[in-house]
């Protein structure tokens, strides 16, 4: 499914770039790379980020990590994604930016082609839940962690909570036949926090924390904002549809969303779980 999606992917890349480092600070924070700096002594910081698709938080932490700033870190972020052109594009930015201490490897994460016990800290932005085997995904993270190394995963809280999803949902649903289910995309599969810590211990992390993030953006009533994700996720789909079928979608998530706009602006919440342990 991704295969057919990386176009899409690529093609918002950029622009989600800016808005993906406003929250992503709640996923690093989990990983307390200070703290693992300093159980690291001299040796550098070694990072995986998971599904990397858009880029961050791949190319943040591999900033944080030049040691070029006061904190000291320093390091290398290995990015991964299971579609080998998800994997070009994001190697070929990371060369535009300059940014050195960055590799790219194409990586299922249900199979991970790294040893036992090699990395300082495991991210994974919005990408775990969408694994045939979230729960195989999550056990072979714990594997190739370093004894109290720390993971952290970005996941979406339920679908009541996410109005824009619920819109794109029934509106895609209404007007294509298409929805989450009928795509095969289970965005909410973690969105219970107790079952998702469950999964997470059962996996082998220790001390396990999860923690609920509700910001909203602020955003000119007149920009379709919802374009990015509904393209990411229904890419192939809207390729199909008739420049009047898209039309209509707009304006049918523009009446959906009309609710959350406010002084001209929409100001729709979004809402997501981190979910961090350590590997004992």
């Amino acid at each position: 499914m991704w295969h057919h999606l990386s176009s899409d992917w690529l093609n918002w890349a950029d622009q989600l770039a800016p808005a993906a480092q406003k929250i992503n600070r709640h996923l690093i924070e989990a990983l307390d790379l200070p703290a693992l700096a300093r159980a690291a002594d001299e040796r550098g910081l070694t990072v995986l980020d998971l599904a990397s698709g858009v880029r961050e938080p791949a190319f943040g932490i591999a900033r944080m990590l030049a040691g070029e700033d006061e904190s000291g870190l320093h390091g290398h972020v290995i990015a991964s994604d299971i579609v080998p052109g998800m994997c070009a594009g994001l190697a070929e930015r990371a060369g535009v930016e300059g940014i050195g201490n960055l590799s790219v490897v194409a990586a299922d994460m249900e199979k991970l082609p790294f040893g036992a016990g090699t990395m300082d800290a495991i991210s994974c932005r919005f990408g775990v839940m969408f694994c045939h085997d979230p729960d195989a995904a999550l056990v072979e993270a714990n594997r190739v962690l370093r004894t109290g190394g720390r993971a952290a995963f970005m996941l979406w809280a339920p679908l009541v909570d996410n109005p824009l999803f619920a819109a794109m949902d029934g509106v895609l649903g209404n007007m294509l036949g298409t929805g989450f289910a009928d795509a095969g995309l289970d965005l909410f599969g973690f969105a219970d926090p107790a079952s998702a810590t469950a999964r997470m211990v059962r996996a082998g992390s220790g001390d396990v924390t999860i923690t609920t993030h509700n910001p909203a953006g602020r955003i000119p009533e007149r920009a379709a904002f919802w374009k990015p994700q509904m393209e990411m996720l229904f890419g192939p789909q809207l390729r199909k549809a008739s420049d009047a079928e898209r039309g209509a979608i707009d304006a049918a998530m523009f009446e959906a969303l009309r609710p959350y706009v406010t002084d001209g602006h929409f100001q729709v919440p979004i809402c997501f779980h981190v979910l961090a342990g350590v590997k004992g």
